[in-house]
């Protein structure tokens, strides 16, 4: 075997003088150089507007969505995680928890660690307490950034340990340190503010704020002037100066003078400097260099909702960074100073063990929901009122939940014109209906009734599985990727079919005109032994590859299975009698259409022409439905084969694959049935039996071997 030739030693090194032995070695002012940083930013952080371009940045950030990913990992680590952090696990914990007694607060630690921001770094301590055999997180004491007197570094820049300047002198070990840090380069572990390149501009705005208001009071009455009579004598001029000296303004203020003495107020002459305007463009700067620029829309002579818009969309990308930063050093740590989630496991179960990752998500995503804007985008067809969307609704604008033995309302048209819906059409009771426009169909979905709220979903429009599904192995995406790819192979195999026919059908239809006998319309036959042979073969081929998914599900759950043969007969009596009712459905359509264009006289070509253009115009919709609903009787064939060649397991129910859910649908979700043979009794034919979408069920029976083997 040839080896790599592959690095196994460092060549150079960190140069521990750009660290914190003799403070950042670019930085050559005194007061910005570590220790005294802290006090600095201490300082810094009272200003107003510092105050709000910190609230800007951390506020966001806080409110998000903290969770722990349970990824790849097992559900004794991700709930002994979840515990200790008081965080929810994503995708299972979709209501709040009960309220924490002790313990960690993660919105607490979260609040304390961002001071990171404002300091550069921020260091915790993490406390264990044993608890029937386990290390159980019970703390996360801060080491506030004044108290550390020293950071001592190992010799290739890491972190060795902290001493405080508090009563415990004994240094504290980096193994126990969970250490959050901004803008780290090289052995630099006190970090950079992001109130740093804000130094420059607070010092001075704070220097104007006192002459500013100097000046206001020197000023703001004018400057007063005592004049002495003529020939005045050295006495008479210093009690002028001192009268002049010791006027002030006030509402009772006033003046008696000595005859021959003369008073006046005198005003600033000429120009000044205008210095609340110099403050104020200090104060954008102290925006600007945060990002934070929309703070100062208000207060700048131009800009435009297009240009705040831009400015928004920078700063909630820059947060959302910065909330991945902080979530990936609580996670994993550094080098040394291992992260919270990852010491907690490898003090349990070793490092062998896959820990779960802390997430931040939708970091400042919420956008306002207006009944407008749902209004505009269902009346484009862009969504539909299906039960996710009316909670999510109700839930973002708080109303109260929908009583379910209540129908829905019936929503407010698009426009002040209001129309009757059109009903809705079964493609199978009516094959060659027009196919609809947008608008036909947003207007359906507006007045179909909701069904019940489900559980809640992800972003993908797929709720969040639970972690007994996640075991199972399944990946709805791979199992719907393959249903779709099947179904659009089919379809395109299908085209050279439905042309054989069309002729065949115009063949027909031109005999039966010509020769005056429209009743040999109702007998028109089509051969449909190639369409049998093409839907057998898709189904068969579909079948054995959902078999190696399941068997790959199995698998991963340490049951090797191999896969068996799929029940060629029983999708070969499928694919037969749906061929054969294909066909009948197609001959119907040009029969229903030839003997509504056969006028007395009509030329059977014509006639067989028109019919020829309509059956190529029809949607393909019906055959969607028709050609779905047997790949997953297929699908589900497959999947079955292989639980039938298994062990016993846990079988479940799982409606995750449909995008709109029916209220059977919903109940059924997540049942676990009492054995194979019971799964099989309500999902044999592919989707859940009592599906109110009947062949567009896409529901699945998973299967968990956990404790039952």
């Amino acid at each position: 075997m040839q080896m790599l030739n592959a690095p196994t030693r460092d060549i150079g090194s960190l140069d521990l003088n750009y660290g914190l032995w003799l403070g950042e070695w670019f930085e050559t002012i005194p007061d910005l150089q570590w220790p005294r940083t802290v006090e600095t930013y201490s300082r810094m952080r009272y200003d107003p507007q510092l105050t709000g371009v910190l609230a800007a940045w951390t506020l966001p950030i806080r409110r998000a969505t903290w969770a722990v990913d349970p990824s790849g990992c097992r559900d004794e680590v991700v709930q002994v995680v979840a515990d200790d952090l008081g965080l929810p696990i994503l995708g299972a914990d979709n209501k709040p928890g009960p309220a924490r007694r002790r313990g960690v607060r993660w919105s607490e630690h979260l609040r304390l660690a961002m001071l990171s921001l404002t300091f550069g770094h921020m260091v915790f301590e993490r406390r264990y307490e044993i608890r029937g055999g386990q290390a159980r997180l019970v703390n996360l004491g801060e080491r506030m950034p004044h108290t550390i007197g020293d950071i001592n570094l190992n010799p290739d820049g890491t972190v060795a340990s902290i001493s405080q300047h508090t009563a415990a002198s004994q240094p504290i070990p980096a193994e126990r340190l969970v250490w959050y840090v901004h803008e780290r380069e090289g052995s630099n572990w006190a970090g950079r503010s992001i109130m740093r390149a804000a130094y420059g501009a607070w010092l001075l705005k704070h220097e104007l704020w006192r002459v500013h208001a100097t000046s206001n009071r020197r000023f703001g009455m004018g400057i007063p002037a005592v004049e002495a009579p003529a020939g005045a004598t050295p006495a008479q001029i210093a009690e002028a100066q001192r009268l002049a000296s010791a006027m002030r303004a006030g509402d009772q203020s006033g003046v008696g003078l000595p005859p021959g003495f003369k008073i006046s107020l005198s005003g600033m002459t000429g120009s000044a400097p205008d210095t609340l305007a110099f403050i104020s463009y200090l104060d954008q700067q102290m925006s600007r260099q945060a990002l934070a620029g929309l703070m100062d829309l208000g207060q700048t002579p131009n800009g435009s909702r297009a240009l705040g818009q831009a400015f928004l969309d920078l700063f909630m990308l820059a947060l959302q960074a910065t909330a991945n930063e902080m979530a990936e050093m609580a996670t994993s740590g550094h080098a040394g100073m291992p992260g919270i989630v990852t010491h907690l496991v490898d003090t349990n179960w070793g490092q062998d063990e896959p820990a779960p990752r802390i997430v931040a998500s939708d970091v400042g995503t919420q956008h306002e929901v207006t009944a407008e804007a749902l209004q505009m985008l269902m009346a484009a067809g862009a969504i539909s009122p299906d039960p996710e969307l009316e909670a999510y609704v109700r839930q973002t604008l708080r109303l109260p939940e929908r009583a379910e033995e209540l129908p829905p309302p019936a929503p407010a048209a698009a426009s002040a014109k209001t129309t009757p819906a059109p009903p809705e059409v079964d493609p199978e009771e009516n094959p060659e209906a027009e196919p609809e426009t947008a608008q036909e169909a947003a207007q359906r979905r507006l007045t179909r009734s909701s069904a019940r709220p489900r559980k809640g979903r992800a972003a993908t429009g797929q709720r969040q599985m639970t972690l007994d599904e996640a075991e199972s192995g399944v990946d709805p995406d791979a199992v719907q990727s393959l249903w779709e790819r099947a179904l659009e192979a089919l379809l395109a195999a299908w085209k050279s079919i439905s042309q054989a026919w069309r002729d065949k059908l115009a063949e027909l239809v031109r005999a039966a005109v010509d020769g005056r006998n429209l009743p040999a319309l109702a007998h028109m036959h089509l051969d449909s032994e190639e369409a049998e042979q093409v839907l057998n073969e898709a189904l068969v081929a579909l079948a054995e590859a959902s078999a190696q998914q399941m068997a790959a599900e199995a698998a991963a759950q340490q049951v090797p299975v191999e896969p068996p043969p799929v029940d060629e007969g029983h999708l070969g009596a499928i694919a037969a009698a749906l061929a054969a009712l294909l066909a009948v459905w197609l001959a119907g359509a040009a029969a229903r259409e030839a003997l509504r264009l056969a006028v007395p006289g009509a030329d059977g070509s014509d006639v067989a022409d028109a019919v020829t253009d309509h059956l190529e115009s029809l949607s393909d919709g019906f055959l969607r439905e028709q050609f779905g609903g047997a790949l997953s009787t297929a699908q589900m064939t497959g999947r079955f084969a292989v639980l039938d060649a298994a062990p016993a397991a846990r079988y479940q129910a799982l409606e995750i694959l449909d995008r709109n859910t029916c209220p059977a649908c919903a109940e059924i979700d997540g049942t676990v049935f009492d054995d194979l043979d019971a799964a099989k009794a309500v999902y044999g034919t592919g989707g859940y039996i009592d599906c109110h979408g009947r062949q567009r069920c896409r529901g699945l029976v998973i299967a968990t071997w956990r404790g039952t083997l």
